[in-house]
């Protein structure tokens, strides 16, 4: 990592705002995702491969917890629920989800942010 990402991955661990304009892969044991703030109430997930596997833009609600964590939860077009704890100060998300069919998954990953040039 550069100074220049050290620096950024340090601004998203502070931020008291949802972070807009970043892209952050992660790899859970199920699946891994590429997860992309598009504002402050859109996020688009690409799941590349396996049984989940799909492109969404989804309508997000977030609260900061604290700087650098933030609860963010969306329904899905298919049904699904998910709710995320996103910890860019520890580069850890805990997710939650209960799929159409009632499947409950509970995941934990590290946060690889890729992609953060439109955050200050």
């Amino acid at each position: 990592m550069s100074a220049s990402d050290s620096s950024v991955g340090e601004a998203i661990g502070k931020a008291t705002e949802y972070p807009i304009g970043i892209s952050f892969d992660v790899a859970f044991e199920a699946f891994s995702v590429r997860l992309t703030t598009l504002s402050d109430s859109e996020l688009r997930f690409d799941i590349a491969e396996g049984p989940y596997a799909r492109t969404e833009t989804v309508k997000i609600t977030s609260s900061v917890i604290r700087p650098g964590l933030f609860l963010v939860s969306w329904v899905e077009a298919g049904g699904a629920t998910v709710v995320h704890l996103e910890d860019f100060a520890a580069s850890v998300i805990y997710s939650h989800a209960t799929l159409p069919d009632g499947t409950f998954l509970r995941m934990q990953a590290p946060i690889h942010v890729i992609d953060s040039e439109k955050f200050p």
